[in-house]
């Protein structure tokens, strides 16, 4: 149960910091701080814009997945 939401939450952060370094590389600056403190939502809007770096954007959202999964699923079993 819990290793779903740890393991969500290592992809997440990984993906994180992944697409900010996307950001910063295809995008400049501004895209680059922008994805610090506006992630997920602008990290998807600069991949559907530059039309690159979606690979981690997808492993956010899977992490995302697994994160809310695994958190639902230990309350659950309380």
């Amino acid at each position: 149960m819990s290793i779903l939401l740890y393991g969500g939450a290592v992809l997440f952060l990984i993906g994180w910091i992944w697409n900010i370094v996307a950001a910063f590389k295809t995008g400049g600056a501004l895209w680059g701080v922008l994805n610090i403190f506006l992630q997920p939502l602008v990290g998807i809007v600069s991949a559907a814009m530059k039309k690159s770096h979606w690979a981690p954007v997808g492993v956010m959202i899977l992490g995302l997945i697994l994160f809310l999964a695994g958190g639902g699923w230990a309350t659950m079993n309380r």
